[in-house]
């Protein structure tokens, strides 16, 4: 099954107008393999091109994917993830669909094979363009002198060890972590926080091994089971697709503490993959309410999720080590 087939419903060639804004009626998120770019009225046209450009090198590089040009303007999140609804964002195209392959496989060294490319065009003779790209099976691509990729569902600079590892012709999977508020139990004057964990491998047919995460709270125990624990690790010698690692926990806060702040890092990595880091900053009051949490976002004032060492540019080595003894 061909990525417009999965993520869209239909093969490339097959796709119309109404497709496209039939899927924008839902909100959509970006991902591994799926990247919107609206048309802004404001703006040079190359300058557009050059993202596209830089998009479709990251795909190559990575488990290839979908570029949707012309599509509803995005929204950034708060985790970060860019998401888009509503009306397209058509524009007048300067090249037949050829062309534009040619301007995209021309800039991109080595010169890439496996893209496709679907021009749709709306009765006021304004368009939006579909791209489809390929896994490469000559990785790594250059555009512009730099390396690619698709990281936690953006394009961005290769760090070098996947620059390496491209070279080296290795596969290796992509480990995501992530920790949710599920709900919140009160009983007689104590508080129970109620997280999950969730880390799963988002690349098939490459297995992680060896697992190891740790959990740190600045605030109370982590209670698993009958157990309490000021730091819980754990390692799982597999880490499939179809299996991601699970973990209910929950902390302990007595009603007298509140208003209390929370801080929840997850540190996750294994043999092929490199550590990683989720970090989450909680505040709980006395106005919270007991039961199902639907949305934590009411609790939670920062989060930064999946991020490499290399990401954190504004904590120096001091910063992380007092966070870290912070924790309990």
């Amino acid at each position: 099954m061909t990525y417009c087939e999965s993520i869209l419903g239909k093969k490339i060639s097959d796709l119309t107008i109404k497709d496209m804004e039939d899927f924008f009626q839902a909100n959509r998120e970006e991902s591994l393999n799926l990247e919107f770019k609206s048309y802004p009225t404001k703006g040079d046209h190359k300058e557009k091109e050059n993202a596209i450009k830089k998009t479709v090198c990251a795909l190559l590089n990575s488990e290839g994917g979908v570029v949707i040009w012309g599509a509803p303007v995005e929204i950034i999140l708060k985790d970060g993830i860019r998401s888009a609804t509503g009306p397209l964002t058509p524009f007048k195209i300067e090249h037949d669909k050829d062309r534009l392959v040619n301007k995209l496989t021309s800039s991109i060294i080595p010169m890439p094979v496996g893209i496709k490319v679907k021009i749709l065009t709306k009765d006021d003779n304004k368009s939006i363009i579909i791209i489809e790209v390929e896994k490469s099976l000559v990785r790594p691509h250059q555009y512009d002198n730099y390396y690619y990729v698709r990281l936690d569902g953006q394009s961005r600079i290769a760090p070098h060890y996947l620059i390496k590892a491209l070279m080296l012709g290795k596969e290796f999977p992509i480990i995501k972590g992530h920790v949710r508020l599920k709900s919140i139990d009160e009983d007689r004057g104590n508080v129970y926080l109620n997280f999950r964990l969730v880390i799963l491998n988002s690349t098939e047919f490459i297995n992680e091994k060896n697992l190891n995460y740790r959990l740190m709270v600045s605030h109370g125990k982590i209670i698993i089971g009958a157990n309490q624990y000021n730091i819980y690790d754990h390692k799982t010698p597999i880490l499939s697709k179809g299996g991601p690692q699970l973990l209910n926990f929950r902390i302990h806060i007595n009603i007298s503490e509140l208003p209390c702040n929370l801080s929840i890092i997850l540190h996750f990595g294994g043999e092929k993959s490199p550590f990683k880091s989720s970090s989450y900053d909680f505040r709980f009051d006395t106005s919270f309410d007991a039961g199902t949490v639907n949305d934590e976002i009411r609790y939670l004032f920062e989060k930064k999720e999946n991020k490499l060492s290399t990401d954190i540019s504004d904590a120096t080595d001091e910063d992380i080590i007092e966070r870290i003894f912070a924790l309990s």
